[in-house]
């Protein structure tokens, strides 16, 4: 995963609006040659988040997964083309690995809704949004999915964007800071797909090797941590 990030450092330089500037006093960067990004899934409160990451090697997409009820743990699943209209759109064979051990096959029905974003289907009937980052897709999944993903820095804040099927292909805006730290509870500002600007708070605390995440405004996610050297 890590030799294909640097393309998502460009997406998290666009994704940075020009009206939601940098915290007066954080770090703008990480240790030389190294940074971190934290991609979640999100849903409503109640609801189970999924988070998907994979990696586009020749068509073929290698992913890690986990959700709400795999207790911190990652799971992969590989999605192979069986039929392609136009870059990653098409239809997939998929085989993974559940979070009790036993392997699975399924089908995996991918198509564009705007520029970066894409909707996926399974034939389990889990649903998902996700951003295309060069030749990373970043996958939020279950019942009314989201998706976001962001740069970290070495205080701990992120800047990056996110979107929901309900955007239509738009991508909003959103930083976190102010925590001391990643795990921590953090101030929050963004700019909505439609261009409305919001504040709120994001707690985010760590569960095996993956990330809860609970914001003010209802919504509940689960990340992964990903390392670009």
């Amino acid at each position: 995963m890590r030799s294909g990030l640097w393309v998502f450092l460009g997406l998290y330089l666009w994704l940075l609006p020009a009206g939601v500037g940098w915290p007066e006093g954080q770090a703008r960067a990480q240790d030389a040659g190294r940074t971190e990004y934290l991609m979640v899934g999100y849903t409503s409160k109640g609801r189970v988040p999924g988070v998907a990451v994979y990696r586009n090697e020749n068509g073929t997409l290698r992913g890690r997964w986990t959700n709400g009820q795999a207790q911190g743990r990652i799971l992969t699943e590989t999605a192979v083309p069986q039929s392609l209209t136009d870059g990653i759109e098409g239809t997939y064979e998929t085989t993974g690995t559940n979070p009790d051990g036993r392997m699975y096959r399924g089908k995996l029905g991918i198509r564009k809704l705007g520029d970066k974003v894409y909707l996926l289907a399974w034939t389990n009937g889990e649903t998902g949004v996700g951003i295309l980052a060069g030749q990373v897709l970043v996958v939020g999944y279950g019942e009314q999915p989201g998706v976001a993903l962001y740069a970290l820095k070495a205080d701990g804040s992120g800047d990056g964007g996110w979107t929901t099927l309900e955007m239509q292909g738009g991508i909003g805006r959103e930083q976190f800071y102010g925590g001391g730290g990643l795990t921590a509870t953090h101030r929050t500002k963004g700019v909505s797909p439609t261009g409305q600007p919001y504040e709120a708070a994001v707690t985010i605390t760590k569960e095996g090797n993956a990330y809860r995440l609970a914001w003010s405004t209802g919504e509940v996610g689960i990340g992964l941590l990903t390392t670009a050297r």
